[in-house]
């Protein structure tokens, strides 16, 4: 069992912030076991919004709950473990201009939004609004928080690549809830390409923020279009993965490899 040791304050290579880096004994394991939790969490709220027949608004609002109690856990976690909170993310972004301002990752909210439109009523309008927020919240704390500050002790290119594609291959957890085979699997490359440009903002701007509003915003334009699957929609869709690939090249060249500047705490192997 390694020892405990206190985080370091050593401003990140890139982002001039001190970076969590939480080193344990088989960290490959500890990220799966980790990257799990929010998805049970969603399961067991997903089967009991079937199980309650709720509406659509309804179900929306038990799985907010669900995401909401489980980011709540992560922040327990977060705040347990020997990094800070704060070295995790959760403070103001820094080095906008480095990530283009954020403005790919906006423009592809918004064709999303011009492409599907609004399809659904005000009350489940207001009801996705709560489950997006807590959704953003929940997947950022654990996949691009807790599961990202392990495997960053290996180095930042493994956290950056391990989390985005531990983050589209838990999608298939959609099949579950009743999504077709082909959908899913499309559903998976789209998540890992997302977790891969959320990864390099986090390590560019040393924050969580930046990711969380835009998780959120892409769930809310996606949810209140109906997830539609017209031809239109389909374009813009298509449209806006382009647009995310060309963000994440640009921002791969500006995103480090090594663990520089991390702050480095190792901690007990976890169950």
């Amino acid at each position: 069992m390694s020892t405990l040791s206190s985080p370091t304050s050593t401003p990140d290579l890139i982002s001039d912030h001190p970076a969590a880096s939480w080193r344990v004994r088989a960290p490959w394991l500890a990220a799966i076991a980790l990257a799990l939790v929010p998805v049970m969490f969603t399961a067991g709220a997903s089967a009991t919004a079937q199980l309650s027949g709720a509406s659509e608004a309804g179900a929306a609002l038990i799985l907010a709950a669900g995401a909401a109690v489980s980011a709540i856990l992560g922040l327990v976690v977060m705040r347990l473990s020997p990094p800070r909170v704060r070295d995790f993310g959760f403070r103001r972004p820094r080095r906008a201009r480095a990530a283009l301002w954020f403005i790919p990752a906006a423009a592809t909210v918004l064709i999303i939004l011009g492409t599907q439109g609004v399809r659904v009523d005000a009350p489940t309008i207001a009801a996705y609004g709560v489950l997006v927020v807590a959704v953003a919240l929940n997947e950022e704390t654990w996949f691009r928080g807790i599961v990202f500050a392990i495997l960053r002790a290996r180095s930042t290119r493994t956290a950056v690549v391990g989390t985005s594609v531990l983050f589209g291959v838990l999608h298939l957890a959609n099949l579950a809830g009743g999504a077709d085979v082909g959908s899913s699997i499309l559903q998976v490359a789209f998540a890992a390409l997302f977790g891969l440009v959320a990864a390099q903002l986090l390590v560019l701007t040393g924050s969580l923020w930046p990711a969380i509003a835009w998780h959120a915003a892409w769930n809310f334009v996606s949810f209140i279009g109906g997830d539609s699957t017209d031809s239109r929609s389909l374009v813009g869709i298509g449209a806006a993965c382009v647009a995310m690939l060309g963000y994440a090249v640009l921002l791969g060249r500006r995103t480090p490899s090594r663990t520089d500047g991390a702050a480095t705490t190792d901690a007990p192997a976890l169950p």
